[in-house]
């Protein structure tokens, strides 16, 4: 018996995480950066707490912008807050901010870091009540070295949009 004692001190503290999961929303997307003529590629995973049609969380990313020219040749991964605005309904449309850090390095000076905002907009298709698929459009401005502003086009796979029913519908 004293074996299963730690086992279920673990299942209890778990338990309310496990329940709690269900109120976590998110996104990964992917897509290309355009920054300066220089063509390259990005996937960005945000992590929300869902507040009615409001989004509040973190973002985490990893992309690459080859260039020529050495100031622009750069790898990153950013790492800010992010927030979003979805509307309810089979087709959606979003609002996306972001902002903070990224870190990496560029041909010209080597390992670097700097910060980013970014912002932009989706337009979303429901493919389950938990799964939906957005073409989104930003605009990252990049600071630090190589500074830079990127065009951002990518497709989204997100899940925890408002539905209907959230949105006063009475049971």
């Amino acid at each position: 018996m004293t074996r299963l004692g730690p086992a279920i001190a673990l299942l209890a503290l778990l338990a309310p995480l496990r329940a709690g999961a269900q109120d976590v929303a998110g996104a990964l997307t992917a897509g290309f950066v355009y920054a300066d003529g220089d063509p390259g590629a990005n996937a960005m995973l945000d992590v929300w707490i869902p507040v009615d049609i409001l989004r509040l969380g973190a973002c985490f990313g990893v992309g690459a912008i080859p260039s020529e020219r050495d100031d622009r040749n750069r790898v990153m991964m950013p790492v800010g807050a992010s927030l979003a605005l979805f509307t309810p309904g089979d087709v959606s449309f979003s609002l996306r901010l972001r902002g903070g850090m990224w870190s990496g390095a560029t041909q010209d000076v080597k390992v670097t870091a700097g910060g980013f905002v970014g912002g932009g907009a989706g337009l979303g298709l429901r493919l389950s009540p938990d799964v939906t698929v957005s073409a989104v459009l930003e605009a990252w401005g990049l600071f630090g070295a190589g500074e830079t502003w990127a065009i951002v086009p990518g497709l989204a796979l997100e899940w925890g949009h408002p539905s209907q029913s959230e949105e006063g519908d009475e049971p």
